[in-house]
């Protein structure tokens, strides 16, 4: 027994948790979907090519790997993009083949100057969530929701991403943010990773 016929079929949390293509998705959802990173070896490829561009053979010898190994790693990340060459490490040493991340990878100082506004528009955005949270609770004793036994805080996530959505989706629409681009492997995704802070945890 499938999914009855004509039902589109749930929309989950986020669309990497779902097999179907399409969806609600968050921007960088198709990373995980086609599992384009489910292989520690690639993210330790990543990790390393982020702190400079490496050729296959130092990234074998930090990974303790052989070349041909690395080589089909690097292979698969350059044809889903999450690698490219690095033209300026190339040109400097253009009898090797250089690799380093296809996105942007934020280093601290480099957040430092985007923190204030962001936690500034964060704030905003969070004091407008709290208070509007009275409103929030009337519209949700209206519902069926209510009568089924669910309160806010069941809600609550919910309400604020389909918020962070809707919001996106206005800014894609507006031009501001640019929607997820499809690769040449056929996943669409928008990407970045962050260097941690010095003192950071796991």
């Amino acid at each position: 027994m499938g999914v009855p016929k004509g039902f589109k079929g749930l929309r989950f949390a986020c669309g990497c948790v779902s097999a179907r293509r399409d969806g609600c998705s968050e921007p960088w959802a198709g990373v995980a979907k086609h599992k384009l990173i489910n292989n520690g070896t690639k993210e330790e490829i990543l990790n390393l090519a982020a702190q400079e561009p490496r050729t296959i053979s130092q990234l074998a010898g930090a990974l303790g790997l052989s070349a041909a190994s690395v080589h089909k790693h690097v292979s698969e990340m350059i044809g889903s993009e999450l690698l490219r060459e690095s033209e300026e490490w190339e040109r400097r040493h253009p009898a090797e083949r250089y690799y380093e991340p296809n996105f942007p990878v934020l280093k601290a100082d480099e957040r430092d100057e985007f923190e204030a506004l962001c936690s500034e528009m964060a704030e905003r955005m969070a004091d407008l969530f709290e208070k509007r949270r009275a409103q929030l609770e009337r519209a949700l004793a209206k519902s069926d929701l209510a009568a089924r036994g669910f309160t806010f805080p069941d809600l609550a996530q919910y309400l604020y991403a389909r918020t962070q959505r809707g919001a996106r989706g206005l800014l894609e629409e507006r031009g501001v943010l640019p929607p997820p681009r499809k690769h040449r492997n056929g996943a669409k995704w928008v990407f970045w990773a962050e260097e941690p802070e010095a003192d950071a945890r796991d």
